[in-house]
């Protein structure tokens, strides 16, 4: 993964940790793991997928970034956690990134819910996809 998209992850999880409905659901600390927690209490949250494509044209470079998020909620329905994260992702100031790249656009996607083989746990995914911009140095 590169700087920029370490940076707008990083960026994120800053926001959802200052995000009232989101640490009412997720916990403080926030239960957000770089990779999924079979251990960890639910709900909690952790970063899967990420796809990165590097497009521009006349001397502008842009970076389309995708990344997921899934959310692990046992004995019922994780909606809810996903829609606290979709609207932090709404409501994220500008991000700090390394020069020369800066924000273009940043929304949520996609999300949805789904059962698992444990009747009992169920997998909310969230999609959000940036588009970054760098003019050349």
């Amino acid at each position: 993964m590169s700087g920029v998209v370490e940076a707008l992850r990083a960026a994120l999880e800053t926001g959802f940790a200052a995000d009232p409905a989101v640490m009412a659901r997720l916990g403080d600390p926030l239960r957000l793991y770089q990779s999924r927690a079979h251990r960890a209490a639910y709900p909690h949250a952790s970063w899967s997928r990420v796809e990165t494509v590097e497009t521009g044209a006349d001397g502008v470079r842009l970076l389309d970034v995708r990344l997921g998020l899934d959310v692990w909620q046992r004995d019922s329905d994780p909606g809810p956690v996903l829609d606290a994260l979709a609207d932090a992702v709404i409501a994220l100031a500008t991000p700090d990134l390394p020069a020369p790249w800066h924000l273009v656009t940043l929304h949520p996607t996609y999300r949805d819910v789904f059962a698992t083989r444990d009747r009992r746990l169920r997998r909310g995914v969230l999609r959000v996809r940036a588009v970054l911009g760098a003019l050349p140095l």
